[in-house]
């Protein structure tokens, strides 16, 4: 059989972006399209030399193909921590197997004829290229179903961040979880929101404003807006959501000048955001005092 260099090479750097892509998503680390591409010719490059090159036995090890998965690593992501550098070979890893059973089970389940030579598998499949997205598509659903299922195992702690809200000049932080299941948006802006317990936002509200948010449904709008609390006035917001006993809840809340979260070596700040205010405790052990969305840790 013929292998054709251009169409394999073209083939694996789409099958290796795509692989980067979810492992970039699974382990939560930011990279960019640019270091991912990058990194997948890394990996085309080398099974290119594999087959042009039988004789460097090296390349078939498994020595030689756990440096490989280093090179592609390193050249994907910024690596500033050994903790980070395990993080993104472990979701590399269950990423790449993932892929592979896929597209094995694929081309068994269709009747194809498999080719083993040099550690490398060959098919004749009628259509490499609709094999090829077959393998992406059933690779992704595969990757979905597998986070899903293990993300509710995660403990909490990993998920918990410190945020900073900030206005004019005065900021405070507080621990958040980041809630995939906070979808709560600003209904004209559609900025993200922030739900912070009342007792952590004392110090950066000022105390006319700490009265509204403990009685804004028995309180008009308009009352406080006299003097210096003109500005606050302006920075209301009324978010409604819905949840379980209540479908048609309204939260107030306000638009901060910025909030800066932290998560792990990274710092995500957004300044189109809201802060909604929560009179009770949002966590029964004291974990975390708010809740974000993925969005605000996302770049």
């Amino acid at each position: 059989m013929y292998v054709y260099i251009d169409l394999l090479f073209f083939e694996n750097i789409l099958v290796n972006y795509g692989i980067l892509s979810v492992a970039e998503k699974l382990s939560g680390m930011a990279s960019t399209a640019w270091r991912k591409l990058a990194s997948a010719a890394v990996g085309t490059v080398y099974l290119v030399v594999m087959l042009t090159c039988p004789s460097i036995r090296s390349l078939y090890t498994i020595g030689g193909k756990i440096i490989l998965s280093f090179l592609m690593i390193a050249a994907a992501f910024p690596l500033r921590t050994i903790k980070n550098l395990f993080k993104a070979l472990l979701s590399f890893y269950i990423t790449t197997f993932i892929f592979a059973g896929a597209g094995y089970a694929l081309m068994s389940l269709t009747g194809q004829v498999i080719y083993y030579k040099n550690g490398i598998f060959y098919n004749r499949f009628r259509s490499d290229t609709l094999l090829l997205i077959l393998t992406i598509s059933f690779g992704f659903l595969l990757v979905r179903a597998f986070t899903d299922l293990f993300r509710k195992r995660i403990e909490k702690e990993s998920y918990i961040v410190n945020a900073c809200i900030s206005i004019d000049g005065r900021s405070v932080s507080m621990p958040a979880l980041i809630d995939t299941g906070n979808t709560l948006l600003d209904p004209v802006t559609r900025c993200p929101v922030m739900v912070a317990e009342l007792d952590g936002l004392k110090e950066l509200l000022p105390p006319k404003m700490l009265e509204w948010a403990k009685n804004w449904s028995q309180t008009d709008n308009a009352e406080i807006s006299i003097e210096h609390d003109a500005e606050w006035t302006r920075r209301i917001r009324l978010i409604p959501f819905n949840s379980i006993g209540n479908t048609n809840g309204i939260l107030p809340g306000f638009k901060p000048d910025s909030i800066s979260v932290e998560k792990e070596d990274y710092c995500f700040e957004k300044t189109q955001v809201v802060v909604c205010i929560c009179k009770n405790r949002l966590s029964a052990a004291d974990q975390y005092h708010a809740i974000i969305s993925p969005e605000m840790v996302s770049a």
